[in-house]
């Protein structure tokens, strides 16, 4: 399973030019691996649509993706991951990216990102990098 968070989506939805969103592409268009987002993952990208047409068709395809939902013994594990990273001197920015790299690990779902606090999370945790 992939998870693609918000910076790969912002991109893909942008037309950039970059090799996460060629990635994404393939996996999109060859099926051969679930795609799995968060709830807020989906609300961080439809609140960047200006038109309502982008906003619904990005809305179409993100809800027929694999849905993640993270219990609150995942929250406080998320909390955690947030603690252990700042003892480890490692800033993640906030709440969104620690539950996104805790519902990684425990899914077993390797992350496309375009955030490069990802890879510092992954050399200190179980978090699997696309």
């Amino acid at each position: 399973m992939i998870f693609v968070d918000t910076s790969v989506w912002a991109a893909y939805f942008n037309g950039e030019d970059l090799k996460e969103v060629s990635f994404l592409d393939d996996v999109l268009a060859g099926e051969k691996q679930p795609i799995a987002v968060l709830p807020i993952v989906i609300t961080e990208v439809l609140q960047g649509f200006r038109s309502n047409s982008g906003f619904e068709q990005a809305a179409e395809l993100l809800c027929r993706l694999t849905i993640l939902d993270l219990s609150l013994d995942s929250h406080i594990r998320a909390a955690d991951l947030y603690r252990r990273m700042r003892q480890k001197g490692v800033t993640v920015r906030g709440a969104v990216d620690c539950l996104i790299a805790q519902a990684c690990i425990e899914s077993g779902a390797e992350l496309l990102t375009l955030d490069k606090v990802f890879a510092l999370v992954a050399r200190h945790t179980k978090l699997a990098l696309a």
